[in-house]
């Protein structure tokens, strides 16, 4: 059951960036009346956390919160003139588990409210149509220790990604030496049972290329296998790599004409945090295919038939260095966030 174990680990980590202490959401939705805009803030804390160091930084955040303190309470007290403004509070068991800053204000006076960050806003107005424009300046939020911090987690883990490209080359050179042992190989690698419920037997030579791989597996996940490593290292990328404080969404009230750098469903754009582990997955394909550990983490899982059939490639060197530039590439976020919609 090690891979099992493993893929528990892995799925935690895919889920880790909905586990950071505190998440602040933004969401701007322009009037179609007129030149005003409603901005809503809500920030939400982590209500039962596991670790003493996590529990600390939530209470002192929610303390924050209701003193009026905390930097959305601030920036909302910096707007002279809102239209309307309302701050509500929601408590689970006389805890706080949301707070919410909304006001209604000039669209020009977005810039103001943000005027802390390293964003600039233009709102454009033509004939038939408005736009939002938001310009984040280089580089993120975070201090030079954060970033170094970061730095080292990148390079362990592009050093781990390195093994496990390497043994899956491996893989990839004994099997196309042995085609017809592909299926229970990776049947074995999944730990699928066949009809009999049995697990399929490895040989002797390949169970030292199966344990390379579990081994380097594991060492992707060790420095992940708590809720603070977790929410740290997915904390620390947003911090260096996202110059928004926060998840911001825009509601258009119009139909979106063209949109340059948000995530877009249907009339609904957003700006999402960094995601650590979606970069991990972005590699697949890059130096090796299938790639068995990101099949493992799609939501329809891959089958050993699957990776057994499909046509493989693999790089016999793949150096740390080209890992962890390939990482931060993909980290990296767009220069600018423009949203047209019809008025």
């Amino acid at each position: 059951m090690r891979n099992r174990a493993l893929l528990v680990l892995l799925l935690a980590m895919a889920g880790a960036c909905t586990q950071v202490p505190v998440t602040d959401t933004i969401t701007i939705t322009p009037s179609a009346d007129d030149d005003t805009l409603t901005v809503g803030v809500t920030s939400a804390f982590l209500m039962s956390p596991s670790r003493d160091e996590v529990l600390e930084r939530v209470d002192a955040a929610r303390a924050a919160a209701l003193s009026g303190t905390d930097p959305w309470s601030v920036r909302f007290a910096r707007l002279t003139t809102p239209i309307e403004e309302r701050h509500t509070v929601n408590k689970l068991r006389g805890k706080l588990q949301s707070a919410t800053h909304e006001a209604r204000i000039p669209a020009d006076d977005l810039q103001h409210l943000l005027s802390d960050t390293n964003i600039t806003v233009h709102v454009v107005r033509g004939e038939g149509w408005r736009e939002l424009r938001l310009y984040p300046g280089a580089g993120g939020r975070a201090t030079r220790e954060q970033q170094q911090e970061l730095e080292e987690t990148i390079q362990a883990w592009s050093r781990s990604v390195t093994r496990y490209f390497t043994a899956m080359h491996h893989i990839y050179d004994y099997l196309d030496q042995n085609p017809q042992r592909a299926q229970p190989l990776f049947a074995a690698f999944l730990e699928e049972r066949g009809p009999d419920g049995v697990i399929p037997a490895v040989t002797e030579e390949e169970q030292p290329l199966l344990d390379a791989v579990q081994k380097s597996m594991e060492e992707i996940t060790t420095r992940m296998d708590t809720e603070e490593g977790q929410s740290a290292a997915f904390e620390l990328a947003d911090l260096v790599f996202n110059p928004f404080p926060g998840r911001f969404v825009v509601h258009p009230p119009g139909d979106v004409l063209a949109s340059e750098g948000f995530t877009q469903k249907g009339n609904e754009l957003s700006i999402e945090p960094v995601d650590l582990f979606a970069s991990l997955q972005g590699l697949e394909g890059r130096w090796i295919s299938p790639d068995p550990l990101a099949g493992m983490l799609r939501e329809e899982k891959v089958t050993s038939q699957q990776l057994a059939q499909a046509e493989r490639k693999s790089t016999s060197i793949v150096s740390s260095s080209e890992v962890s530039r390939a990482i931060r590439e993909q980290l990296v976020r767009p220069r600018s966030y423009v949203v047209r919609w019809r008025t």
